[in-house]
């Protein structure tokens, strides 16, 4: 019974910490590039939805000061990031270019950060209801991998099969971050990261924010 019980505990914290996450999955970074220091990084989050670029600006800015960064967010300084397509309206590429330099230089920003979300998906999951009580410990318990005794897989198989479920939808985000020295306008750390289920945009930016700026410190692309 005792085992039972851990059991059935741990795969309900995998199930439970499968529900949101948020983690990196590539980095790259310029190997010929010595460790930058900052006096002061803008970092500007691109997405549609204002409440949630300021949110996600803060959370960046304010992990990274906690490491003795310098970062400062540029949704004041940036404001038509959400309205693009308003924004370069009438204007050429080049123009538009240029009123971010422009911006850029006015802020004395030697580096900038520009996080954006690159793509989104969605899909339908079914989901048991009662899958986690079916195989009990002589089949998740088994030495015997995960087939069990043709019994306990029988049992398993059958309660999974006749349970009732329901479908749940899946939504999966993808970000994407670039660090550049604004000097020189070269691109020194890149990284992508990706978010299933978000159920709070402001825990969320915590993670995505805590993640980056470890990154940062600890591969030494940034000195406090």
């Amino acid at each position: 019974m005792k085992f039972l019980k851990t059991t059935l505990l741990f795969l309900t914290i995998i199930v439970a910490a499968g529900c949101s996450s948020t983690k990196l999955t590539k980095t790259w970074s310029d190997k010929e590039m010595t460790p930058q220091k900052f006096d002061r990084l803008g970092v500007a989050v691109l997405f549609k939805d204002q409440s949630n670029r300021y949110i996600t600006e803060r959370a960046v800015t304010d992990q990274l000061k906690k490491r003795d960064i310098n970062a400062l967010p540029t949704y004041d300084v940036f404001p038509f990031a959400g309205r693009f397509k308003e924004f370069a309206k009438d204007k050429s590429p080049e123009a538009v270019r240029k009123i971010i330099v422009d911006k850029v230089n006015e802020q004395n920003f030697d580096g900038f950060m520009i996080i954006t979300m690159f793509d989104k998906t969605q899909q339908e999951r079914w989901v048991n209801d009662r899958s986690l009580m079916m195989g009990g410990p002589a089949y998740y318990g088994t030495p015997y991998s995960m087939a069990g005794t043709y019994y306990d897989y029988y049992y398993y198989s059958m309660g999974t099969i006749y349970n009732d479920g329901h479908y749940v939808d899946e939504v999966t985000y993808y970000l994407e971050c670039n660090l550049y020295d604004a000097k020189s306008e070269k691109l020194i750390w890149r990284a992508q990261s990706k978010s299933v289920n978000v159920k709070s945009i402001d825990e969320e930016a915590k993670k995505l924010a805590d993640l980056i700026a470890r990154q940062l410190i600890t591969k030494k692309i940034i000195e406090p």
